[in-house]
């Protein structure tokens, strides 16, 4: 069991909690970004691994999940938002370039940090995460403005929704697909969780991959219902220095296939030492 010590940092905005294992203050960490409606614990194998390998480790809850801040303000929940919570732990941490690791919504807020100043990364690596929204390249982007609206209107008439107690399960567990998009509701206001569902469709990176000058690394599972190959393969031919993973699997490789999922981040670590 990996021993974590949990912190927060105070924004202004709210708290944001995250847990780290640090194994050497000299030695390389990597930030960990889960999914949407889930929470630290996806990556609890991982920190086990990475600190068998003497990598340093940083998991966060993210701004409206597990025990960070649920405020329900919508301008809270944007891309740039999460950039800021990200670069506040940095400087809390006192980091200097890291590793940052984003696993399909945690995917989009790293890629909205590589593309914003990769610079200050080490290296990023990408599993399971769209560049723009999901539906483009199935040729029916007429619905991303349709579904971003529909999502923002659900989130007001929700305002009200509220629970003493929010959900905190164990994402490193098998759920399956409907019990884990049923547990994940149960962890956030619903308003929340649309306002962030809702960015996902007006997301459109593909002007920017080649602002991202770190060496980078694309997980894909080949039978990935959410991301095609034709877009991965856009993604790596548009960023600089960029290497392919494809796995024999689904959408949710962080939570189900973790140790190929280790096993392919120790390459790439290793490889670009």
């Amino acid at each position: 069991m990996t021993k974590l010590e949990k912190k927060f940092v105070d924004t202004g905005q709210g708290k944001i909690f995250y847990f780290s294992r640090f194994v050497s203050k000299n030695r390389p960490t990597a930030i960990l970004l889960h999914g949407l409606s889930s929470n630290h614990t996806t990556w609890l194998h991982l920190m086990d691994i990475l600190a068998e390998n003497n990598i340093n480790s940083l998991a966060l809850d993210l701004r409206g999940h597990g025990f960070s801040d649920k405020t329900r303000v919508r301008s809270l929940y944007k891309f740039s938002r999460f950039r800021k919570d990200i670069e506040a732990i940095i400087k809390q941490e006192e980091l200097d370039k890291v590793c940052l690791i984003g696993y399909s919504f945690g995917g989009y807020i790293g890629l909205d940090f590589a593309v914003g100043d990769s610079q200050r990364l080490a290296s990023l690596i990408l599993i399971s995460a769209n560049h723009v929204s999901p539906f483009k390249y199935a040729h029916l982007s007429f619905l991303s403005p349709i579904c971003h609206t529909l999502l923002d209107v659900l989130a007001f008439t929700l305002l009200w929704q509220k629970r003493k107690h929010y959900h905190y399960f164990n994402q490193a567990k098998h759920y399956g697909y409907w019990g884990s998009t049923f547990m994940g509701l149960l962890t956030m206001p619903l308003s929340v969780n649309f306002w962030m569902l809702a960015q996902v469709f007006k997301m459109d990176y593909s002007q920017a991959l080649e602002k991202i000058t770190c060496p980078t690394l694309i997980m894909h599972g080949n039978n990935d219902n959410f991301v095609s190959e034709k877009e991965i393969d856009d993604m790596v031919k548009k960023i600089p220095s960029c290497q392919l993973a494809r796995l024999n699997a689904g959408h949710f490789l962080a939570s189900l296939y973790q140790e190929e999922v280790a096993r392919n981040i120790l390459n790439f670590l290793h490889k670009i030492k």
